[in-house]
């Protein structure tokens, strides 16, 4: 399992230079991928997705800094540093989020991945005005609970 991790690890460090080869070292070839925006089965899914998504960023790479096993499950937490052309101005920009992994020990691969993140904070808060009308409801919902809900 330790050696998944690190190639899981590996694999996202650079995710613009992940292919399909190190994407199949890590993957099942019945693995199910999902976050806020898709639900993907199968590696050659998951392989084309991951294509799709590397023509989209100008940059893109994850900082791990929590990992936690629990028999056949690993959750991982992480920074994704990413630079997308209509986000920000192409500036580089920050996530947190988490990875909740299911392994097959016997093949050494990743059935299920499931990652969690802010898509607001991700795509939406980064459109200018879009961004700064979110980001103005936060504030005010932040002050709210502050005040104790009045």
């Amino acid at each position: 399992m330790a050696a998944l991790v690190k190639r899981i690890k590996l694999l996202y460090s650079d995710f613009l230079a992940a292919d399909t080869d190190s994407i199949a070292e890590v993957y099942a070839e019945n693995v199910v991928f999902s976050d806020p925006v898709h639900r993907i089965e199968g590696l050659a899914n998951m392989q084309a997705y991951f294509a799709g998504v590397a023509q989209n960023l100008r940059e893109c790479r994850f900082e791990f800094d929590q990992t936690l096993v629990d028999g056949n499950t690993v959750n991982l937490w992480w920074t994704m540093h990413y630079r997308h052309p209509r986000l920000s101005g192409g500036a580089l920009l920050q996530l947190r989020g988490a990875s909740l992994l299911s392994l097959d020990l016997e093949t050494d691969r990743v059935l299920t991945h499931e990652d969690i993140y802010d898509l607001g904070a991700m795509v939406y808060e980064q459109v200018p005005v879009l961004g700064a009308v979110l980001r103005y409801v936060k504030r005010g919902i932040a002050e709210s609970g502050a005040q104790g809900g009045r």
